[in-house]
């Protein structure tokens, strides 16, 4: 699996890597990771190697989560 959703404490961390097979699935954990709401997600705002399509799931998943509400920080 090219990705992984996983809560430390209070912050949900979102890890991305490409060929991302699918995307529903993603979604549906990060989805299933929200209750509690966690006080920030970081998620990388770019994929190294992203087709055309990944970049525009990435836009509309970083979208959708801003639109929660919750503070979206890049990995450090």
């Amino acid at each position: 699996m090219p990705w992984s959703v996983e809560r430390t404490g209070s912050t949900l961390r979102i890890e991305i890597s490409t060929p991302v097979e699918s995307w529903e699935e993603l979604m549906d954990e990060i989805q299933a990771n929200l209750k509690p709401v966690p006080t920030a997600i970081v998620l990388p705002s770019e994929v190294p190697g992203a087709t055309a399509a990944d970049k525009d799931l990435l836009k509309m998943l970083w979208a959708a989560l801003r639109s929660e509400g919750i503070p979206l920080l890049p990995p450090s």
